[in-house]
């Protein structure tokens, strides 16, 4: 029998030849499902697992079936998977995109699915289809025929995550696996062009006021190239961003399975635009080869939005050092660290680009993780009431009425609680202006002031020395209490209690009826009539 090693090699050297690393990514972890679900042992008479000499192919056999198949190479690789025919019938399998090959009088047919389908082979209810077929076939239990082909690397290049980056690692790398001096035959074209990269540092943050655009300039900048969005939010975690252990059910099982997170897969992106296709193989590399590969590798980038909602580090654990320019993979002073649950090798290439948004109003800048800060660079975004100069809606020019609006919340709060201009951009009708002003713009200075509608009638020049008719104030009295009141109310004078003011939105505005509202009450705002 082969040592593993050598067994190793002939794996290593077929993934080679079918050269389509996401097929083959994808044919291994079907085969981790296929024998989870099914609880194979290694050493299993019913099973054999081979690799072809003649044809680029990797075949599972179970009771003498090809239950799972990758073949081809590039482009043409496909996919086969083994269905039981009573399942032919299911609305999921009755599609062009599934060939059938029926060789034989069995119960089974193996079906094949192109790599121009493969979001197919990830479809949750086909693989259901295909376990479940494999779970009747199991029950024959007869004893394979190609038990002496068994080649164990595929069986442990299934179970063991990491011996499956060594296998890909290797396998990536363009020389052969001896112990002679590694020669890269990498083509000098493959990476002549130098690709065109953002005009902004690794790792950047946009801050600012909400609504000041900060998430729609990095979409634009970021749409050009290869991109992952992300919101942070209060309880994300370093099990979400990078990776974790999570329960899974397969059939009646529940099983544990490291997986990986988004900040990973973003990596694990870049890296692939240099040519590798697993951190193993990249770092196994030597730095000179990882330095020129980089340094032509397109960029990738990773937005996240409201990244100082979530507490960072805590979700960057240990990686906040290595997403430094200097320490990262392809750099002067890289770095890597082996992860907690995979025990994987891991770092962060040079070409990826990290861009987070901040909303200033929920966490001032100040307030940030010194480490955050001091690897990131900042750039505010204010209000910009240039791109609201001459609309008018009515009378009311939307300009000056954000200009008047933010003087008075900075004089009343600070700097970071002013309003942006995408409020106000895509008005064009007085009505418009209504429900933008009662549904987002009252509620946001009811947030940043707790609900003193004392300071939001000076936000709003509803107080009464700026004169405003009652008609047009949008934060009105309702009720201003005396001792009779009180005592009408309450049946006695109440101590502490006076000068009790409640208060109340414009009845119309609430209410929705537009036309009854003064079509100047928001130029009063900024500018007094009489």
């Amino acid at each position: 029998m082969k040592n593993t090693v050598t067994e190793r090699d002939i794996l290593v050297k077929q993934i080679r030849r079918i050269n389509q690393y996401d097929a083959v990514r994808r044919f291994f972890k079907l085969l981790k499902e296929m024998i989870d679900s099914l609880d194979l042992p290694p050493n299993s008479a019913q099973i054999a697992f081979t690799v072809s000499e003649k044809h680029p192919r990797i075949s599972a056999n179970l009771n003498n079936h090809t239950t799972l198949q990758i073949s081809g190479r590039k482009e043409n690789v496909s996919l086969g998977l083994l269905f039981k025919k009573g399942l032919l019938n299911k609305a999921l399998l009755k599609t062009d995109s599934i060939t059938f090959e029926d060789k034989n009088s069995s119960d089974f047919i193996l079906g094949r699915i192109k790599y121009t389908d493969k979001h197919l082979w990830q479809n949750e209810g086909i693989v259901q289809y295909w376990i479940d077929s494999l779970q009747d076939l199991k029950q024959l239990a007869s004893i394979t025929n190609h038990r002496e082909l068994h080649n164990r690397a595929v069986y442990q290049a299934a179970e063991d995550d990491a011996f499956n980056s060594e296998v890909l690692g290797l396998a990536e790398k363009r020389y052969e696996i001896t112990g002679v001096k590694s020669t890269l035959n990498d083509s000098k074209e493959e990476y002549k062009a130098l690709a065109e990269k953002p005009d902004i540092p690794l790792n950047y943050i946009l801050y600012g006021p909400p609504g000041t655009g900060k998430t729609y300039e990095v979409q634009q900048l970021c749409r050009v190239y290869p991109h992952t969005f992300v919101t942070f939010h209060q309880s994300f975690s370093y099990e979400e961003f990078v990776e974790g252990i999570r329960p899974e059910t397969i059939g009646d099982k529940i099983s544990y399975r490291v997986r990986k997170g988004v900040f990973y897969e973003a990596c694990l992106e870049a890296l692939r635009k240099a040519g590798y296709q697993s951190f193993e193989g990249c770092i196994t590399d030597s730095a000179e080869s990882r330095h020129a590969r980089f340094g032509r590798a397109e960029p990738v980038c990773l937005v996240i939005d409201e990244i100082n909602r979530a507490n960072i580090s805590k979700v960057l654990g240990e990686l906040i050092t290595l997403i430094e320019p200097s320490k990262r993979l392809g750099a002067n002073n890289e770095l890597w660290v082996t992860l907690p649950y995979s025990h994987e090798r891991f770092g962060v290439p040079v070409n990826l680009y990290i861009v987070g948004t901040m909303n200033s109003a929920d966490r001032s800048i100040a307030l940030l993780d010194t480490a955050l800060r001091r690897r990131f660079h900042f750039a505010e975004r204010r209000p910009d009431k240039t791109v609201l100069e001459g609309k008018v809606i009515e009378t009311t020019d939307l300009g000056k009425l954000l200009r008047t609006l933010n003087e008075r919340i900075e004089f009343l709060h600070d700097r970071d609680h002013v309003i942006g201009h995408a409020y106000l951009m895509n008005i064009d009708t007085f009505e418009h202006l209504c429900v933008v002003i009662r549904d987002q713009i009252i509620p946001l200075l009811q947030e940043y002031f707790y609900d003193d509608r004392r300071r939001i009638q000076l936000v709003l020049a509803d107080n009464d020395r700026w004169g405003k008719p009652s008609e047009c104030k949008l934060v009105q009295v309702k009720k201003q209490y005396t001792s009779s009141l009180e005592r009408d109310l309450f049946g006695e004078d109440l101590d502490n209690a006076e000068n009790i003011i409640t208060y109340q939105l414009n009845p119309a505005l609430v209410e929705g009826r537009f036309e009854d509202l003064p079509k100047d009450i928001f130029k009063w705002i900024y500018e007094k009539n009489n």
